[in-house]
């Protein structure tokens, strides 16, 4: 059977829930089925409870039988722009070097996470992602018990980004990704990303928000310039507008789906936005 008609699952992985999608494959992919499960009194930093459930479902129907897409929350990716050195001349020195400031922004507790960096054209930044190896390993193993070829494995923010590319600016603004407990942003420069930030959130992610709309405009030469693009839970949107009311909270520009067919990764962050 061609790649283009075989199912695939998307799965997305947090401290708090995991959720899953299933895609018919084709000229207009089609989602057949969805499913959230949540996770009561789990701890931030602890993976367990996501791996064990997600492990457990690929084995049952309808989640058998397909290729899989992952997704794992920013709770568990750091991140660091790599700058351009020319000295450098292999992608392994490369890495070398994203594992280093990893490590000087985040300390020893990343130094034996899995590194990966970014492609990208001579001059031009880079961007470096740790994980943990036990959580990768768990994902890959999970999936390799099932017979599951795993076509991807993304943190959330690169995953969100890349599925809303099209509806964002080349340049001057903010991408935000936000989820239940962690917030997940990238300046957008000339050259791709210039800043990352991420920080952990409780009920005053509006406030971090707010931050990040100041830096833009700050950074910005006009009002067009320096917006802030957030990919949010639905249900958050309705907090935001009556913020926004009271003067707090203008100016944040919340993306909408778009109309007409999704892939995997479209779908997925679909559901994970309307089930938070």
């Amino acid at each position: 059977m061609s790649p283009l008609w075989r199912d695939e699952v998307g799965a997305y992985l947090s401290p708090q829930r995991l959720c899953l999608v299933r895609m018919k494959r084709g000229v207009k992919p089609t989602p057949i089925a969805e499913h959230e499960q949540r996770f009561e009194g789990s701890r931030t930093d602890s993976w367990a409870a996501a791996l064990e459930a997600f492990a457990s479902l690929l084995g049952q129907s309808p989640w058998t039988g397909a290729s899989t897409r992952v997704v794992i929350a920013d709770h568990w990716a750091r991140y660091a722009i790599v700058p351009w050195v020319a000295a450098l001349n292999s992608a392994e020195e490369r890495l070398a070097h994203g594992r280093q400031l990893l490590t000087s922004l985040y300390g020893e507790a990343v130094a034996a996470w899995d590194v990966r960096i970014s492609e990208a054209p001579p001059q031009a930044t880079r961007v470096a992602c740790a994980v943990p190896g036990e959580l990768l390993a768990g994902v890959r193993a999970a999936c390799a018990a099932h017979g599951s070829a795993l076509l991807s494995l993304q943190p959330q923010l690169v995953a969100a980004y890349e599925a809303w590319r099209p509806c964002l600016p080349q340049s001057n603004a903010w991408f935000v990704s936000v989820e239940q407990g962690s917030l997940a942003a990238a300046r957008l420069g000339r050259y791709g990303w210039e800043r990352v930030h991420g920080v952990r959130i409780g009920s005053d992610w509006m406030r971090e928000l707010k931050r990040l709309q100041t830096f833009g405009r700050l950074a910005s030469n006009s009002p067009q310039e320096g917006q802030v693009y957030v990919d949010a839970p639905h249900a958050w949107r309705q907090v935001a507008a009556t913020t926004a009311n009271a003067g707090q909270g203008s100016g944040l520009q919340w993306l909408e789906e778009p109309n007409g067919p999704m892939t995997t990764l479209q779908r997925l962050g679909r559901t994970r936005r309307l089930a938070a």
